[in-house]
């Protein structure tokens, strides 16, 4: 992997943090440059669902929420994806663990359901609805940890 420097601060983090996620999860080394349309990096060893799934992690190594709508953002730059998320708020040490175990859950979730995703069984179509009402629960409590990184 290679990362082009452009000096420090919270947007130089996020790029390299990002760079680093994308390529371990790609089957060849890239170059991955500040100036990189993010969507120019996927081919048939890296994917835009590898994006998907890198962004859950950076939420968790840096402690802020990613808003859906930059999910879809990949047609930004690295650069301008990175100063995105340097907007974000971040979570307080004293909530993070709370916003850490709410992300670690959903992941865990989100994992569950694609595995009975297909399947029209009873059991299965119980445990998706069991799934769907965790899922709320943890929309609530990640809104009240929000609302409180809000007030703080």
């Amino acid at each position: 992997m290679s990362v082009i420097s452009m000096g420090g601060n919270d947007m130089s983090k996020y790029i390299f943090t990002l760079a680093t996620l994308l390529d371990s999860k790609s089957k060849i080394k890239k170059h991955y440059s500040p100036d990189t349309v993010i969507a120019d990096l996927f081919d048939e060893n890296l994917d835009e669902i590898d994006f998907i799934k890198s962004l859950p992690e950076l939420e968790l190594i840096y402690g802020f929420e990613i808003p859906a709508d930059l999910y879809d953002k990949t047609d930004l730059t690295l650069r301008e994806f990175a100063d995105e998320l340097s907007q974000l708020t971040i979570i307080t040490e004293e909530l993070y663990p709370e916003f850490f175990d709410i992300k670690f859950t959903s992941l865990k979730l989100t994992k569950r359901w694609i595995e009975l995703e297909n399947k029209t069984d009873e059991d299965s179509l119980r445990e998706m609805q069991i799934i769907n009402e965790k899922f709320a629960e943890l929309d609530d409590r990640l809104n009240v940890v929000l609302g409180n990184v809000l007030i703080n």
